[in-house]
Formats: C-alpha cells, sequence, structure tokens
C-alpha cells in the first residue's frame, strides 16, 4: 500500500508542474517553434470556363524562426488535406509581425506567399491576420484569418480560417 501511495504521489507531481506552467503565462521565449492546427479553407478557382467552388478542412504544420529586434518572425507553413475542389496540398512563407499586446494576448499579421500542388498549381500573395494567447513561456494558442490569390492554372482565391497550437524549442 506504501509503495502505491509513493507511486501516486511521484505520478502526480509532473501534472501539478505542467498546471503551474499553464497557469502563469509569461512572454514567449524567441527561439525557434512549431505551430500545429486545422484549417478550414473556401476557395472559388477559375480554370478556362469552369468555375470551382467548395470547403476544404486542412492540417497545418509549420515552424518560424525569430528575426528582428521585436518578436517577428519568418514562418513556413505545410498543409494538406480534403474538400472541393480533392486533395490539397500547399506551402506556405512570409514574414509574421507580432504587435505588443497584453501580457498574455498578441495580435498578428502575415505577409507572404502561397504555392498549391494540388489539386492544380498556383503560386501567390497571401496575406493574414490572427491573435495568439500566452499560456506559458513555451506555448501558445492561435488563431487567425487570411486569403490568397492564386495564379497558375487559372486564377483562385482562398480565404481561410485557421487554429492551433504553438510551442517554442
Amino acid at each position: 500500500m506504501r509503495h502505491l501511495s509513493l507511486s501516486l504521489l511521484l505520478s502526480t507531481l509532473p501534472a501539478l508542474a505542467l498546471a503551474e506552467t499553464w497557469t502563469t503565462p509569461s512572454r514567449p521565449r524567441r527561439t525557434v517553434a512549431l505551430q500545429a492546427g486545422p484549417a478550414l479553407t473556401y476557395t472559388e478557382g477559375f480554370q478556362g470556363t469552369q468555375l470551382r467552388r467548395g470547403l476544404s478542412g486542412l492540417l497545418e504544420l509549420g515552424m518560424s524562426v525569430p528575426m528582428g529586434y521585436e518578436e517577428d518572425e519568418l514562418f513556413l507553413l505545410a498543409r494538406a488535406g480534403r474538400g472541393a475542389p480533392g486533395i490539397n496540398l500547399s506551402a506556405h512563407v512570409g514574414w509574421r509581425s507580432v504587435f505588443e499586446g497584453t501580457d498574455v494576448w498578441r495580435s498578428y499579421a502575415e505577409l507572404g506567399a502561397g504555392v498549391h500542388l494540388r489539386p492544380d498549381f498556383w503560386v501567390g500573395p497571401r496575406l493574414g491576420l490572427g491573435v495568439r494567447r500566452t499560456l506559458s513561456e513555451r506555448f501558445s494558442l492561435y488563431g487567425g484569418l487570411g486569403t490568397q490569390l492564386g495564379f497558375g492554372s487559372g486564377l483562385r482565391l482562398d480565404v481561410e480560417l485557421c487554429t492551433g497550437v504553438r510551442w517554442g524549442l
């Protein structure tokens, strides 16, 4: 019985430490960060005289590298998913400028480019706006809206909604 009590106590210590980390937010660390989460995209694409439109559900995986003196970042995202107009594979690269806010809330703006590899090839500029909620020194939640114009296999316009978890290494 004594060993069981000791085992239970030792197994709860990491959970208590994590709970303390998540309840005392601090400024995010300036390190390379990874991010992951779902994204929902509405697409309208013109190929010749044919119009394609619809929703896609995507999984977003990415990383960012701090740049400059403020909290600005260079980011790279990969997305894969399914929906209209079929299987989607894309990559986004750009500059994320994080603005001052409260200790736990920050807003950001993104300027970059996107490359869509499937269902057809498109390349174009991308803009995004979002908010980030700091949970701890390493973890934060994010959510944002974005839009992209694509040229290549016709003309494409994407409007996106994304959310996820970001963690500093």
